[in-house]
């Protein structure tokens, strides 16, 4: 199995209230959100950020979803429209889906 990571953006949303999955797609379904990164998984993300990338991130909202296919993923080869089906497929055949959210940003697990 081939390990991905896809990590969306979009206005900082109010999460205070919880997030489901619904609330997820939807905003997939709306293009209300824009590619931050898609490929393999990071090993440690902490070592990318730097200090003026978080204080750019305060006004963000960030999607983060890990799933696996049994198959490579041609990254560069997706266009956006694309990269939204293929999670919104993914979320739709997960048997068990592990979302969790702070008061900013949502990982999702597939």
């Amino acid at each position: 199995m081939k390990n991905h990571t896809l990590i969306l953006s979009t206005a900082k949303l109010s999460l205070e209230n919880g997030v489901s999955i619904d609330f997820v797609t939807n905003l997939l379904n709306r293009g209300l959100t824009g590619i931050e990164y898609f490929g393999p998984e990071l090993d440690n993300p902490e070592c990318y950020i730097d200090d003026d990338m978080t204080a750019a991130s305060a006004g963000i909202t960030y999607l983060e979803f890990h799933f696996e296919t049994p198959e490579p993923i041609a990254y560069d080869s997706l266009n956006e429209i694309e990269v939204d089906r293929l999670i919104y497929e993914e979320i739709k055949k997960s048997a068990c889906i592990d979302l969790r959210a702070d008061e900013k940003d949502i990982t999702v697990y597939l």
